[in-house]
């Protein structure tokens, strides 16, 4: 083998759902550099890729990439259903909008609606785009984009699950794994962002006592609370939210929900990729603790947002469940300790931004 390590020998065996993997035991660990040569080579010539692992005895491990054999017809319908049940969503925001304010135009309804539905999939298809372009880059195997449809928020919910990609193949280093677990919520945070100015600038400003009977939202992401500081409300008067500015806080919301690290959400890749396994299985006991005593504490305060942080602390145990019953196995290259902290100060500035702060 080049890069001065010797093949000490070979051993192979068959893994169930899985199949042939190779275990070539060397002398002393592959550099990053020859590494990632290796990896790349592997998964484009050999639907192989290869995991560095940490041990006793230096071992790379080079497993089989299984491809998906998910029909077209299923994912195209799949999107239709989003698309479908999103446009309700936003019919139905649009519609009560517009009553309150006593405008019965269908056309002006319609037509807001499908802004709506247009911008909320924009960012979310636009969300995987920046997971697809990364992973892609990076050798990664991937499938997808797998959008979910939801129930409308005439049956009490926002549309859609969001949408998903599955990787086949573990990103080879700590930087990839960081970037492809930070570039989606980048780029739905930044769309979501310009929604909620411009949904801002259009919301009307309604005396006070007329919005009296509606259902107040009682926190907010922090950037649409700093958003706030720059609008100048005349005393006695609120903001009636625009479809669009609602738009933009369900997608800054379901970007935080991405970013708190937990299983193999996207924040939990960028955390994984600095953190050793054992640290960050109990981080994730940490956050779900820390979000039930937040939840306590502002019930003890008589504060109405303490419902949300008590859903989320449910959201987050079901999340544990389902995407955190097996470690996350960090990146192929177990003993690379190369990091670039630009991606953390990112993620942290993300997750700080899109934090829900009680109003």
């Amino acid at each position: 083998m080049k890069a001065g390590v010797s093949i000490q020998r070979i051993e192979t065996f068959v893994a169930p759902r899985i199949g042939l993997i190779y275990e070539i035991h060397i002398d002393k660990y592959l550099a990053e550099e020859y590494f990632n040569a290796i990896y790349v080579f592997l998964v484009n010539k050999h639907s192989y890729f290869p995991i560095q692992i940490r041990n006793v005895e230096p071992v790379i491990r080079l497993i089989p990439i299984k491809r998906n054999n998910t029909s077209s017809v299923i994912k195209k319908l799949l999107i239709l259903l989003t698309v479908l049940t999103v446009f309700l969503t936003g019919y139905g925001l649009t519609e009560s909008f517009y009553k309150f304010l006593d405008i019965e135009n269908s056309f002006v309804i319609l037509t807001w609606s499908i802004v709506y539905t247009f911008l909320f999939l924009i960012a979310l298809g636009f969300h995987e785009y920046g997971h697809l372009k990364v992973s892609r880059r990076d050798g990664i195997v991937v499938d997808g984009p797998f959008f979910i449809p939801a129930p409308p928020i005439q049956l009490g919910f926002i549309g859609t699950l969001g949408a998903v990609i599955t990787m086949r193949n573990i990103p080879p280093n700590r930087n990839s794994l960081a970037r492809i677990g930070l570039s989606g919520p980048l780029i739905s945070f930044t769309i979501g962002l310009f929604i909620g100015i411009f949904g801002l600038l259009i919301s009307p400003h309604v005396r006070v006592e007329r919005v009296a009977e509606l259902e107040e939202i009682s926190f907010l992401p922090l950037v649409l609370q700093l958003m706030l500081l720059f609008i100048k409300v005349e005393e006695g008067y609120t903001i009636l939210a625009h479809p669009l500015l609602i738009a933009s806080f369900i997608i800054l919301l379901v970007t935080f929900l991405n970013l708190i690290p937990i299983g193999q959400l996207d924040g939990g890749h960028v955390v994984r990729s600095y953190v050793s396994e054992r640290i960050y299985e109990n981080l994730s006991y940490v956050i779900i603790v820390t979000t039930l005593l937040a939840g306590i504490i502002l019930f003890i305060f008589n504060k109405p947002a303490y419902m949300y942080y008590v859903f989320l602390t449910f959201i987050l145990i079901v999340f544990k469940i389902i995407f955190g019953r097996k470690p996350h196995p960090g990146p192929a290259n177990q003993v690379s300790h190369i990091k670039t902290y630009k991606y953390m100060y990112i993620y942290l500035l993300l997750l700080t931004l899109t934090t829900p702060i009680p109003i």
